[in-house]
């Protein structure tokens, strides 16, 4: 009792010099803001049959015109490619790691047309060409177009035997540089439709020209549902587990689960796929809201173990709706369902293993932006958790899980930064990383890192946990662009790094294409940017931004032969008008 007094009097004497301690002391402290935004519906709804009627649609007039094949390409894929892409672990991932389910081959095929006469015409004098793309084995392709500068009467579409179809791909691509990744092809073909409206000259012919570079091979893995047969009809949900083949016993059909706190995050998750260097990687993501009721800017929240780089970000594909259409019904095929492609990256850092993205096309109809609380919850024993989840690239999985600040905290993952809890029902597995996790008003409040526990098996709840990124913990760091503050644009830093090598003969050209972004993700125009190259290339270069907030560095390697590997990385940023900030890179180094 004696010690008891002697803290109590302890404290107050503390409180009490503190509170007169004068306006510098209240200045430097800050009681937590913590808010709470609704979530938004995207206006409209999506009607499956309108959709799929509308592909068909497209599917059958570009059959109609489509000519026999004026390129084969062929796309083989060995064994040993196979062996290494189911090989893959990620590092730090844990239990719900990224997947792999896909992997890229050179196909280097320049289309080009030196004469009319070679081509089907069509009735507005315009023509038609069809090329075809064939992987055997391949659940469905993906094309790397690069050189693609149409004139603006010409497209590329793409489509497959599946009657899923892409385009119409004009001008620059969706990127606007001429080079991007086209949308996936369920199937092992895929048709290149080329279509040019209304009269063209010889002179406009030879500017129509783009290259196949590259062919995008997914594997059972992408499409294990498109490959099975009817899943036997469940009666009740107990008996839903393991609601598509892929999944272990323990994972959950979310369509069997009507529960109030998911029901807007099943309309807000996206099953996520993506290149990054050679290979195809899913993970889970949902579109999150801004405290702007009148705005519905496309953000999107996942891991920073599944995607950072906006290489990567600028061919993601997000599956909506992916789900199955009734308890225990068929395991449907994800080529079926809307989606966007294309993103960048706004905010991502390991703090908290999170990646803020915004989608460069709008959602579908019917989506939601889901609310936030940012509200801490790590240290809650107890408090409800629930989830919508992309366990093994399978549609939609519900789980529920209790917080649990009791059990210790794996290394590197420290409670509060992350938010320990047990599975109650359901769980998550590999390619589940990145999903939303929201509170019983289903408010998002953090994002799944992965799991931690002595035998990380899927359906051990007893002896591992869940774990995921807090959003409370950093909440500062997307602040900026989910309240619009912080607006004032006077910081900037290096927003992404993309390498490439260009080789001539035993000569050989390393570069690194760095762009520089305010702290509201505009590009910074007029910034002196200096690096470092060293491995097989070793220099240093400096140049200025453009408008897009642009600059090519490079150094020659001469006389060396192949270069198999180098890094970059940036030294200083200089600008008149604006202070650089090394803290907030997306990144400072990268590596070919």
């Amino acid at each position: 009792m004696k010690k008891f007094s002697l803290f109590f009097v302890l404290f107050v004497s503390i409180s009490l010099m503190f509170a007169f301690a004068g306006d510098e002391f209240v200045k430097n402290v800050r009681a937590p803001q913590y808010r709470q935004v609704p979530m938004e519906r995207s206006p409209g709804s999506f009607d499956a049959d309108q959709y799929n009627n509308a592909m068909a649609a497209v599917v059958n007039w570009l059959r109609s015109e489509a000519t026999a094949p004026g390129a084969v390409i062929k796309v083989n894929v060995s064994e040993e490619d196979l062996v290494e892409m189911e090989s893959f672990e990620c590092e730090n991932c844990a239990r719900s790691q990224k997947l792999r389910v896909g992997l890229v081959k050179t196909v280097g095929e320049k289309i080009s047309f030196p004469s009319l006469d070679s081509l089907t015409r069509t009735a507005d004098g315009g023509f038609v060409w069809t090329g075809m793309v064939e992987s055997p084995g391949a659940t469905a392709l993906r094309l790397h177009f690069t050189n693609f500068n149409l004139p603006d009467n010409a497209f590329v579409y793409v489509y497959g035997v599946n009657g899923d179809n892409f385009g119409p791909y004009g001008g620059k691509g969706y990127t606007q540089s001429g080079d991007f990744w086209s949308h996936t092809i369920t199937g092992p073909v895929t048709y290149v439709q080329v279509r040019h409206f209304g009269p063209v000259s010889e002179a406009e012919l030879k500017s129509i020209s783009f290259n196949i570079e590259g062919a995008g091979y997914l594997s059972e893995k992408f499409l294990i549902p498109f490959l099975t047969k009817k899943v036997d009809a469940i009666e009740n949900v107990s008996a839903a587990a393991a609601h598509c083949p892929e999944n272990e016993d323990c994972i959950e059909d979310a369509t069997c689960y009507n529960v109030s706190a998911v029901a807007d995050a099943k309309d807000a998750v996206a099953y996520m796929e993506w290149v990054s260097g050679p290979w195809i990687y899913m993970c889970t993501g949902g579109l999150i809201a801004d405290s702007d009721p009148g705005t519905q800017i496309p953000y999107f929240m996942t891991a920073n173990h599944c995607i950072s780089k906006d290489d990567a970000a600028e061919n993601l594909e997000c599956y909506f709706f992916y789900a199955t259409s009734n308890c225990g019904g068929n395991c449907p095929d994800p080529g079926t369902f809307p989606r966007t492609v294309g993103a960048s990256i706004v905010d991502t850092s390991t703090n908290g293993d999170h990646s803020l993205l915004q989608l460069a096309q709008n959602p579908p109809s019917g989506t939601v932006f889901l609310g936030w609380n940012n509200t801490p919850i790590a240290n809650n024993n107890g408090f409800k958790l629930y989830r919508i989840s992309h366990p093994s690239g399978m549609p939609q999985a519900y789980s529920q899980h209790d917080v649990d600040d009791t059990f210790g905290y794996c290394s590197g993952l420290p409670i509060g930064e992350f938010i320990y809890s047990q599975d109650i029902t359901g769980a998550t597995e590999g390619g589940s990383s990145g999903s939303p996790v929201v509170n019983g008003n289903g408010e998002f409040v953090g994002q799944l890192y992965g799991g931690c526990g002595y035998t990380l098996e899927v359906c051990d709840a007893e002896e591992n946990r869940t774990v995921d990124g807090a959003f409370a913990y950093y909440f500062s760091e997307v602040e900026p662009y989910l309240t619009g503050g912080g607006s004032g644009g006077t910081d900037m830093h290096v927003h992404s790094i993309v390498m490439s090598l260009k080789s001539a003969g035993p000569n050989n050209t390393c570069k690194a294409l760095v762009t520089i972004v305010d702290d509201t993700s505009n590009p910074v125009d007029g910034a002196t940017v200096s690096g470092t190259f060293s491995g097989d290339a070793s220099g240093t270069d400096s140049g200025t931004t453009d408008g897009n907030g642009e600059v090519l560095l490079s150094v020659l390697v001469v006389g060396k032969g192949a270069v198999s590997t180098f890094t970059f990385c940036v030294d200083s940023v200089t600008h008149s008008s604006y202070t650089y900030v090394p803290g907030d890179n997306v990144e400072t180094c990268d590596t070919y």
